[in-house]
């Protein structure tokens, strides 16, 4: 039986059975997979299976379905490819097992850090106090995300959120890559240090080992790691990094890169995963106006050429 797993959004991690026939996903308890998004509405895509084949219609939703860089037309059938993501209002989906394995390299990302705490004795009350925390983090990017802002202002109001949920970082920087060439296309960068205009917010060595690996990198200790790299970031005083690339379906389209100048440890483990599903959230953005900028294009030439 193929399954639907939740890529991104306040349900990520969580996987449903589809059953035979029609399976209706939205935010209201009466769907047979509900979706608790604020951005989902309340019946917001239904999902036929017929044989051996999954059709998707949106339901007419306020924020609407997006799959394959187009919004479905709603009450139209589209036939859905096994991980391929789609996207409700601000949460991903994606039916398959190979969605599996993306959701699985988040929660390996948090493993240790989760035994450690057990070992404390205070896992369920810095879970629920994190989870609470993170939840409020994700809504306020949420809310920034859906307002159709240019997106250097979207982007820097982001990091202006990330600064504040992730405080023990000095430097931060948004990079967005040209999807065909992988070269810096943008950067929105944001920093707590006395600014030189001369000097990058974020080391080129480690956004191009990212960007060529499509793999995150996080050191956390300068002084106790060893190689070329680690000899780079002393040089720029450096004490801690971490870099994600940005992945929207199988395409880096850019990456989260965050460090710290003061301290060393300034990241958790988990914060990958933080990195990795903000990163799918603007990755949706970008691929709706990059979708809406060539719709624009051919009105504006269907309308010279009338």
């Amino acid at each position: 039986m193929t399954a639907l797993y939740v890529l991104s959004g306040p349900e990520r991690g969580r996987s449903f059975n589809l059953r035979e026939g029609a399976n209706f996903v939205g935010r209201s308890l009466d769907n047979d997979i509900r979706i608790e998004d604020r951005t989902v509405s309340r019946k917001h895509l239904k999902i036929t299976k017929k044989g051996d084949s999954y059709f998707l219609a949106d339901l007419r939703s306020r924020n609407g379905t997006f799959f394959e860089g187009a919004y479905l037309e709603p009450g139209s059938e589209v036939e859905a490819k096994q991980s391929v993501p789609i996207a409700l209002g601000m949460s991903v989906i994606c039916l398959g097992e190979e969605c599996e394995e993306q959701i699985t390299s988040f929660q390996e990302t948090v493993e240790i850090s989760r035994e450690a705490i057990e070992k404390s004795g205070t896992l369920e009350e810095r879970r629920e106090e994190t989870g609470m925390k993170r939840m409020a983090f994700f809504h306020r990017v949420s809310d920034i995300l859906v307002k159709g802002l240019p997106i250097k202002e979207a982007l820097e109001k982001v990091l202006e959120q990330l600064f504040d949920f992730l405080i023990r970082i000095d430097r931060g920087a948004v990079i967005l890559l040209d999807p065909e060439t992988r070269q810096i296309k943008q950067t929105v960068s944001r920093t707590n240090m006395p600014r030189d205009e001369s000097t990058k917010a974020f080391s080129e060595h480690v956004v191009s080992q990212v960007i060529a690996e499509k793999k995150p990198l996080v050191i956390s200790n300068v002084q106790t790691e060893q190689g070329e790299l680690v000899d780079t970031l002393k040089v720029l005083k450096i004490e801690c990094v971490m870099c994600v690339p940005m992945v929207f379906g199988s395409q880096i389209f850019g990456v989260f890169y965050v460090d710290s100048m003061k301290r060393p440890y300034g990241f958790r483990e988990e914060d990958i995963a933080l990195l990795r599903e903000l990163g799918q959230q603007i990755g949706l953005v970008i691929e709706k106006a990059r979708f809406v900028s060539e719709i624009s294009k051919v009105a504006d030439t269907l309308t010279s050429d009338s």
